[in-house]
């Protein structure tokens, strides 16, 4: 048995005892599934790969060589499947997305070896050694490594994209998951990308391949051991991956190749193209562990810092990122998850956590943690600090300190509470976080990668830090109540508009109720009682429709239909009145795409206003125009008209409103329709002088 079979065999036993991952785990869940799946299509791969080395049959090797592409077919869309959906807790979403090229990755290279299985490769006798067989590609073997060479690159980026939105606790346990997928998928990446090239499978590639599964089995199981692995939510950033490692890398990595492999073509030495390019695959990936090995970071900061007389961290880049972290939202929640994340990749650590005092200040409350899955499985007894003396001792001690140094009660109960759990990762840290003399909460760092001690350039840094988002705190608290206290306003001055109406509902009702014994026998008093509660009902009814209006979500359903026509047809719902003069100028050929009925609500709700507001008598013009690209519509009047500032403050607000049966919601409804559509409603207005509405809709 040579080398290589004994590769392909060994990877293939290795990969076969993660199978059986998925079946017997506690939670069966898609990354599990597709991981189980894809180790049992690499296990058969290399067991092919093994025996069709071992064999000396041409058909024979042809045979195994055609089914170990059957398996391979699985491969791209198994290992993209599990990149995407690996440690993610919006896997709906993100597969949602991710979809088409994910069916894609399953669907063509399955159906290249079904349709097209004599078209994959051919053997050929090696004419330097008469007893091996060379396996040259065809076109439907060509396209299938091509499909192996973008989804290795798609599933690398999606490892990345994990690895990056990973901090403290969270990155340990899956590091050595990340490092082994990565290795096999990168390894792939090259083999595929040589195949391509040389049009050829050659058995150096292969070895390739199962010393990658190999180092993969051996670094996943390492993985495996650390409980949790697999039960992990993050939640990367939507940004554009323009900086990814992995796009960069495979770039430079494929030019370097291109250019090498013409240098070689020109110059002769074919034989060692393969080792020269997996040399700088060694290199490329060897780079790419140094870049994320958080003590090589660490080692190469304080090498330049103390022999170059350099600062530990650049400090406008630092503040950068820290005011990203703190603006990004307006909710403390929001504030504490980046700031704890920043903190985690700038400090090494992996314990960060962010503790809140409540408003009642009888409790601390934990606000975020590095080692926070969700907030369901969290220990109750670990989420909660009774405050007793603490708001008064942080305010006594603003700045950072060791909290392992202090013999104190108070740090006694913050230390339980944020328990190491690396024996060997130092001490752990309390940091503050106080703003206008009054306590907002306090952080706690430790576990800090090759047990580091932060030193007093560190600790004036986390002062700082700590005073900017303690002010982030503040504002977002205020911001709070101020939401609060504008939803509060708001129901308040419904109520005041719902009572009244139902107030003079009640007052009928009840002026009925007391005559109603006197006067039952006239048959004239009944008929009247009897249209008295009809149009009480209708009233409170259509109070009710109204009101619902507001609380409901708008939705529209747009078609495409012309302004005019539109507006003619409002009209014609319209009941002019004897004292009001209308006249119309519709132009022709303005189509929109609206939702027909509730864009002639709005049309209709102008006239209506435009005519409630003339007194006497008065007139009413209604005009349709082309602007550009935009379709505009005019309701002038030439009634009483409003100030500028009862526009500037109170028209287009709900509850807002000068007649004395209104609501307030109808310009404000027709303000909310119009926007929906991506048009824009304005008003021109002068006391006595009349009003113009204007409505400006794209066009279609």
């Amino acid at each position: 048995m040579n080398l290589p079979e004994l590769f392909s065999y060994t990877s293939a036993a290795l990969a076969a005892v993660f199978v059986a991952f998925a079946p017997f785990s506690k939670r069966h869940t898609l990354p599990q599934w597709s991981f189980s799946l894809g180790m049992l299509a690499l296990a058969v791969e290399q067991l092919l790969t093994g025996l069709a080395i071992r064999a000396n049959q041409p058909l024979e090797i042809a045979q195994l060589i055609r089914w170990r592409f059957v398996a391979s077919a699985f491969l791209p869309g198994l290992w993209l499947l599990f990149a995407a959906t690996y440690s993610r807790g919006n896997v709906k979403e993100k597969i949602g997305k991710r979809l088409p090229i994910i069916v894609l990755a399953f669907i063509v290279p399955i159906l290249l070896v079904l349709l097209a299985p004599d078209h994959l490769a051919r053997l050929t006798k090696d004419p330097l050694l008469p007893f091996q067989w060379s396996v040259h590609l065809e076109w439907a073997g060509f396209f299938l490594h091509i499909v192996f060479l973008l989804s290795m690159i798609g599933a690398l980026v999606g490892l990345e994209r994990t690895y990056r939105a990973s901090v403290g606790t969270l990155r340990w346990k899956i590091k050595f998951m990340l490092f082994g997928m990565g290795t096999l998928f990168a390894a792939r990446f090259f083999t595929s990308s040589q195949i391509v090239l040389a049009q050829e499978i050659d058995q150096n590639l292969e070895s390739v391949n199962a010393a990658a599964l190999l180092i993969c089995c051996l670094l996943v199981g390492r993985s495996l051991l650390r409980r949790g692995s697999f039960e992990i939510d993050l939640y990367p950033s939507q940004s554009i991956i323009s900086g990814s490692v992995v796009i960069s890398l495979a770039g430079a990595y494929l030019i370097i190749v291109g250019v090498l492999s013409k240098v070689i073509g020109h110059l002769g030495g074919d034989q060692a193209f393969a080792i020269q390019t997996f040399l700088i695959l060694i290199a490329l990936v060897g780079l790419v562990l140094l870049v994320q090995s958080d003590r090589a970071r660490q080692i190469v900061r304080r090498f330049v810092s103390r022999n170059f007389q350099r600062p530990l961290y650049d400090y406008r880049t630092l503040w950068l990122k820290v005011t990203n972290a703190t603006s990004q939202s307006v909710r403390e929640k929001d504030i504490c998850l980046s700031t704890t994340k920043l903190l985690s990749n700038l400090f090494d650590t992996k314990l960060t956590s962010i503790w809140l005092l409540e408003p009642s200040n009888t409790q601390f409350l934990l606000a975020a943690s590095s080692d926070q899955k969700t907030d369901q499985n969290l220990d109750s007894e670990a989420t909660h600090i009774e405050a007793g003396s603490i708001p008064e001792e942080l305010l006594a001690h603003p700045a950072p300190i060791n909290l392992d140094k202090q013999k104190e009660s108070w740090t006694k109960t913050i230390v339980a509470s944020n328990t190491s759990r690396f024996p060997k990762g130092g001490n752990r840290i309390l940091v503050p976080l106080t703003g206008q003399e009054r306590v907002v909460g306090f952080m706690v760092l430790g576990d800090r990668t090759n047990t580091l001690k932060f030193t007093q350039q560190e600790f004036d840094t986390l002062s700082c830090i700590s005073d900017h988002v303690a002010a982030s705190l503040l504002s977002a608290a205020l911001t709070r109540k101020l939401e609060e206290s504008n939803e509060i306003e708001a129901f308040q001055t419904m109520a005041t508009f719902f009572v009244h109406d139902l107030k003079n509902a009640v007052s009928t009702l009840n002026l009925m109720l007391k005559n109603m014994p006197k006067h039952w026998d006239n048959p004239e008093f009944r008929a009247d009682a009897l249209r008295g509660l009809g149009n009480t009902s209708e009233r409170i009814t259509n109070l009710i429709n109204r009101l619902s209006q507001v609380r409901h979500e708008l939705e529209i359903s747009p078609q495409k239909l012309d302004l005019s026509e539109l507006a003619n047809h409002a009209i014609k719902e319209w009941e002019q009145p004897s004292h009001v003069q209308f006249e119309s100028s519709l132009s022709d050929d303005l189509q929109i795409r609206a939702d027909k009925i509730k864009l002639k609500s709005v049309i209709l709700n102008l006239v209506i206003n435009a005519c409630e507001a003339i007194d006497e008598d008065g007139k009413i013009a209604l005009r349709t125009e082309r602007d550009g690209s935009h379709a505009v519509l005019n309701v002038t009047d030439s009634g009483c008209g409003m100030s500028d500032e009862f526009i500037r403050s109170s028209l287009f607000r709900p509850f807002k409103t000068t007649k004395k049966s209104g609501l307030g919601i109808g310009i404000f409804q027709s303000k909310m329709i119009v926007e929906a559509h991506g048009g824009s409603i304005t008003v021109v207005s002068r006391e006595n002088h009349g009003s113009t509405f204007s409505i400006r809709l794209p066009l279609a």
